[in-house]
């Protein structure tokens, strides 16, 4: 597998902006319109961002299925246990005869896949792997083809590039049409033709995932069947326990915890459904008080809301004052005095101090997934803010 930064992605992909002039969007749309008219008729289309290609006569459209890429003639040749999580993706190796590329595979889905299960979003191929195979005949929109055109070819037929780089080795052009969403040529200095191609569109099938939403079980994980409400605070501070609004807590919570203790989801404020080993948005009510933030998803396989976990809770004078205790006695509205014994028996910082405000934050080296931030109001001399972060 070619070695590529995991980028997480909107769950809603990459949409192209709606912004603009009606005549433009009507455009685009003729555009669209007719790069689908010709690939259907297994024509290139004379559109650069129609994301299409040809190579041994074989019309590529991207983003495609895995399994109808494979049917052109690929081989996968990466580790067939390999999975990809919902909003992201990464790059390996493919095989067609003597030529070799780096594919896209990604999953802008719902749930955990096997990575040929998954989407092909581009891919690349240079001039070491094209010399393997130097019959190969890859061609791009409006006549531009590998291992033939030259730069001004290139820029006669699509015009200036988003981004240019140049160095002694090669010219790289990128015409960029969104985010995830580009075209990458190189043009080898020695040669004086393209020696390297990059395509990739990364786009989310949205009315596939509405479906896949709908049928989502609302029904209890494995997860949250299995978390144990505690019934003491204790003095371990690293334990994640926390009286909460009047409960005790073990973050990571479940949002169905806090609903049975006594909170109401604001369901047109929060996320229905959320993604494989993702996380999504809540809002929640008591005492007429909010809650808000964000809750994880630890299934491989989408969820709601509900069945995700709180990994953070936050008392603040100055929104919803829940009362908040930590294992140890911190809690909200101690005084300053009271908070500094505590304070030094952990490892605390100040990591900011003001005319009004001290802030401290407690986090043990190498672990960044347990903290606690606190805030002092000096007029005062008493904590205003607590944050609880346990993921």
């Amino acid at each position: 597998m070619k070695k590529k930064k995991l980028i997480f992605l909107l769950a809603c992909g990459m949409c192209v902006s709606a912004f603009g002039t009606v005549a433009l969007a009507e455009e685009a749309a003729t555009e669209a319109t007719a790069a689908e008219v010709q690939a259907a008729e297994g024509e290139l289309s004379d559109d650069l961002y129609s994301f299409q290609l040809k190579l041994d006569g074989d019309l590529y459209q991207f983003p495609m299925s895995c399994e109808d890429f494979m049917a052109l003639g690929w081989k996968y040749v990466e580790n067939e246990d390999t999975e990809i999580s919902p909003n992201s993706y990464s790059s390996f190796r493919f095989t067609k005869g003597n030529l070799e590329a780096y594919v896209d595979l990604f999953n802008l889905g719902l749930n955990t896949l096997p990575a040929t299960q998954c989407s092909v979003g581009g891919m690349s191929i240079d001039s070491y792997q094209f010399g393997d195979a130097p019959e190969t005949v890859i061609e791009f929109p409006k006549g531009i083809t590998y291992n033939v055109s030259t730069l001004d070819d290139i820029k006669a037929a699509y015009g200036e590039a988003s981004d240019t780089y140049e160095s002694d080795l090669y010219t790289k052009l990128t015409y960029e049409y969104d985010s995830y969403q580009e075209i990458a040529f190189k043009v080898d200095s020695e040669t004086g033709v393209l020696s390297e191609f990059d395509i990739e569109n990364l786009v989310a099938d949205e009315e596939a995932n509405a479906a896949a939403a709908a049928e989502v079980s609302s029904e209890p994980t494995e997860d949250v069947l299995a978390y144990e409400a505690p019934t003491e605070l204790g003095d371990d501070i690293h334990s994640g326990i926390v009286d909460f609004a009047g409960n005790l807590y073990q973050l990571p919570a479940p949002v169905s915890v806090f609903i049975e203790n006594g909170f109401t989801l604001k369901t047109e404020e929060s996320d229905s459904v959320v993604a494989g080993e993702y996380f999504g948005w809540f809002e929640m009510i008591k005492d007429g008080k909010e809650f808000r933030g964000t809750a994880r998803n630890f299934s491989p396989n989408a969820t709601t809301i509900e069945n995700c976990f709180v990994t953070e809770v936050e008392a603040d004078s100055y929104d919803a004052d829940f009362p908040l205790t930590l294992p140890g006695g911190i809690s909200n509205h101690m005084s300053a005095d009271d908070l500094m014994p505590i304070l030094e028996t952990l490892p605390y910082e100040v990591s900011s101090d003001t005319d009004d405000y001290t802030y401290y934050t407690v986090q043990e080296k190498d672990n960044y997934d347990w903290s606690i931030n606190i805030t002092v109001k000096k007029e005062d001399n008493s904590v205003i803010t607590i944050e609880y972060e346990n993921r």
